[in-house]
C-alpha cells in the first residue's frame, strides 16, 4: 500500500514577507500534491481580525480540507484574544481519535503535540500513528520536548504498526537525529535521498533544515522538497513531500 504524505508551516496563511494572504495558493499546492496525509503548523483556527477573509470559512483548516480530505484534526497550541492556531492533520482515510499533547516549555512559544491513529481501510486492520509537531527555535528547550515526544510515542505505538512523524522541528543545528530518531528508531525520510538536507527555510532562499519526516515500519519510495514559484510564495516555510510503501 502506497501512502503520500505532505508536511508544511503554513505561517497562517500569510506570504514569507507577511504582507499577502496566501489561503487559496496553499490550498492548490495541497490539492496538486495529491497527499493521502497532510501535516500541518501555524494554522489558525479562529482570527477575528481578518474577518473578511473569515466570511469565506469557518476556519483555515475546513478551508484547506475541503471536499478531499473528509477527516481532519486540529488542535490549538497558542490562544489570543483575536484567536487561535495550531497544528492540522488531513486525512483520506478514517481518523479513529486523535489527542493533542502541550510540550511548550516557555511562556512566549506555544508548542504541541497532535497525534493520531489513522485507519488505512487495509484488510489486516492495521492502524497508522501519526504525529503532527511543532518545536522550539531555542535548542534547550527542544532538548525538553525530545524527550516529552519519546515518552508519548513510546507509551502510544506498537513495535511494529506504521509510525510517522512530521513537522516543523526547528532543528537548525541538526539535534533530532541523535536526540530524537535514534531512540525510537525512527527513519528520516530523506537521509537516503539526493536532497537529504531537507532545507525548507526561508522559502525564497532555503538554507536550513527545519521541516523532517520522520517514519517507522515502512519503505521509503521517495522524498522531494516542493520548490516552485508557487511554494515559495505561499509561506516562509517550503513543503515537504515523501511517497511511503505500508
Amino acid at each position: 500500500m502506497k501512502l503520500k504524505i505532505l508536511s508544511f508551516n503554513i505561517h497562517k496563511g500569510i506570504s514569507w514577507h507577511g504582507l499577502s494572504p496566501t489561503l487559496e495558493v496553499i490550498r492548490t499546492i495541497i490539492r496538486m500534491s495529491e497527499a493521502d496525509l497532510v501535516f500541518l503548523q501555524e494554522v489558525h483556527g479562529e482570527n477575528a481580525r481578518n474577518k473578511k477573509e473569515w466570511e469565506k470559512f469557518n476556519s483555515q483548516y475546513e478551508f484547506l480540507a475541503d471536499e478531499i480530505w473528509s477527516h481532519h484534526c486540529y488542535a490549538k497550541n497558542a490562544v489570543y484574544d483575536h484567536g487561535h492556531h495550531g497544528n492540522v492533520i488531513l486525512s483520506k482515510f478514517p481518523i479513529l481519535n486523535w489527542q493533542k499533547l502541550d510540550i511548550s516549555t516557555n511562556r512566549f512559544e506555544k508548542r504541541g503535540l497532535l497525534s493520531a491513529q489513522i485507519d488505512l481501510c487495509r484488510s489486516d486492520k492495521s492502524i497508522l500513528h501519526a504525529h503532527c509537531v511543532h518545536l522550539n527555535l531555542l535548542p534547550q528547550g527542544r532538548k525538553i520536548q525530545y524527550q516529552q515526544i519519546i515518552k508519548s510515542l513510546q507509551a502510544s505505538s506498537s513495535e511494529w504498526g506504521p509510525l510517522i512523524v512530521a513537522g516543523d522541528f526547528n532543528d537548525w543545528n541538526n539535534q533530532a537525529e541523535n536526540l530524537f530518531s535514534k531512540p525510537l528508531q525512527l527513519q528520516n525520510c530523506f537521509a537516503n535521498c539526493e536532497n537529504k538536507k531537507s532545507r525548507t527555510f526561508p522559502s525564497p532562499l532555503p538554507l536550513l533544515s527545519l521541516d523532517r519526516i520522520y517514519a517507522k515500519n515502512v519503505q521509503v519510495l521517495k522524498a522531494t522538497i516542493l520548490n516552485s514559484s508557487l511554494a515559495k510564495s505561499a509561506s516562509d516555510h517550503l513543503p515537504l513531500m515523501v511517497e511511503l510503501e505500508v
